[in-house]
């Protein structure tokens, strides 16, 4: 891994091999092979508004990868770093009470649940300390649940 100029990366016969195995492939994500192409084409000496251009990406993001292969080599220029997100905001106990909430009948004078009604209801019985309605519509969303449109009933997922 060395470089002769900021604009010339040198890949190892073995970093070229692993890249012809990649773009020649396509058991690879897009991205991946994106960048493959970036670092064949910057070790021909290819120009990054060459690059960009053929490959229909920014000049950024050529010079992006092209950075990542001097940072850490070749697996950090092709691969992007494991993100830890956000934890999420219900443990399985807490998403089952929202599942079954909002499969249960509304309250008294209500015709259906609506977000802001389970959001208040889920902070009451303290299976959250605060909670978006946002992050309810997501979960539900997941489920396929839509309480504030129809009454819904609760199917096993296993086969019938």
């Amino acid at each position: 891994m060395t470089t002769t100029h900021k604009h010339t990366i040198q890949l190892s016969p073995r970093e070229l091999i692993q890249l012809k195995g990649i773009t020649g492939k396509g058991t690879h994500n897009s991205r991946v092979i994106n960048r493959a192409r970036v670092l064949q084409y910057t070790h021909a000496g290819t120009s990054k508004s060459t690059i960009a251009r053929v490959l229909g990406i920014g000049e950024r993001t050529v010079q992006r990868i092209r950075d990542h292969y001097r940072e850490g080599g070749l697996n950090h220029a092709l691969y992007e770093a494991s993100r830890t997100g956000q934890p999420r905001k219900l443990n399985d106990n807490a998403e089952a009470y929202l599942v079954a909430l909002a499969c249960s009948d509304p309250p008294e004078g209500r015709e259906h649940w609506t977000l802001k009604l389970l959001q208040k209801k889920m902070i009451e019985d303290k299976k959250v300390n605060s909670i978006s309605d946002v992050c309810i519509l997501t979960y539900l969303q997941h489920r396929g649940i839509k309480p504030w449109r129809e009454k819904n009933v609760v199917h096993s997922q296993g086969n019938a």
